[in-house]
């Protein structure tokens, strides 16, 4: 950015370039100045958390992505603050994979056929790393439809993730389904296995599989997706080289 003062009558204004460093540096040692801090992402993620919650997941897709693609542009001076940039890089991707995931599982043709893949998607989504308020969601969410699969064996897994004392209408299901603990279908989701979604297939990839990342934003991809754009970041190039988030002053935690 710069500014412009006025010089002499009748003359032109002058323009100077806003420096972080103005009292030691100038000419080649200035760096420009930044209007960007790590707080004022951190309030546009409570935003984010907000929309999730009121199930505006469009929007908070649009402003999740918006904030990812701030954070390159910060610049911070302590180590800190970049081990807390990187974090917020990865709730956003979380929220992001997550978010997609549950905009397309919704949008699957309501036949007979589906009930499986509608069932996988929202398993897949209690997995992704949110705030105790939106795992509790996506629990409820796959206890309901496994219930109506009678997948009862899962839903009794689900059932008794979260703790008690936040989830009484969840408990009141285990006590049904425990009467029953069988799966009538086979899914492609294993609970004891870790692994990790497809961004883009919405599809686990289990510990041990191939898979590739987005250099900027984490998000995990099957190989053959390799050299494509990311679909969380919509800006990095799948399974590229890169050498990582450098916007600190001090060595990068990386």
């Amino acid at each position: 950015s710069r500014a412009a003062y006025e010089g002499l009558p009748s003359a032109g204004p002058n323009f100077v370039y806003r420096l972080r460093n103005w009292q030691d540096g100038g000419g080649r040692s200035g760096l420009p100045a930044v209007s960007l801090h790590l707080g004022d992402l951190a309030a546009r993620l409570q935003i984010c958390y907000q929309l999730t919650t009121s199930g505006k997941f469009g929007e908070a897709v649009e402003k999740l992505r918006q904030l990812l693609l701030s954070v390159p542009l910060l610049v911070v001076d302590s180590k800190q603050e970049m081990t807390e940039a990187q974090q917020l890089i990865d709730i956003c991707r979380e929220y992001l994979v997550g978010l997609l995931m549950e905009i397309a599982r919704k949008e699957l043709p309501k036949v007979v056929e589906n009930a499986k893949r509608n069932a996988e998607m929202a398993a897949y989504f209690t997995h992704c790393q949110l705030q105790p308020v939106h795992q509790i969601l996506t629990l409820r969410t796959a206890v309901n439809l496994f219930f109506k699969l009678k997948q009862m064996k899962t839903c009794a897994s689900f059932c008794k993730r979260p703790k008690a004392e936040i989830a009484a209408q969840i408990r009141k299901v285990l006590a049904v389904v425990d009467k029953e603990p069988n799966d009538t279908h086979e899914l492609e989701y294993d609970e004891h296995n870790p692994f990790v979604i497809c961004s883009r297939k919405f599809k686990p990839l289990y510990r041990g599989k191939p898979q590739v990342k987005c250099p900027f934003c984490g998000a995990s991809y099957s190989p053959d997706i390799t050299g494509e754009i990311c679909d969380i970041c919509q800006v990095a190039e799948i399974g590229r080289d890169a050498i990582g988030l450098k916007i600190s002053t001090v060595q990068s935690v990386r």
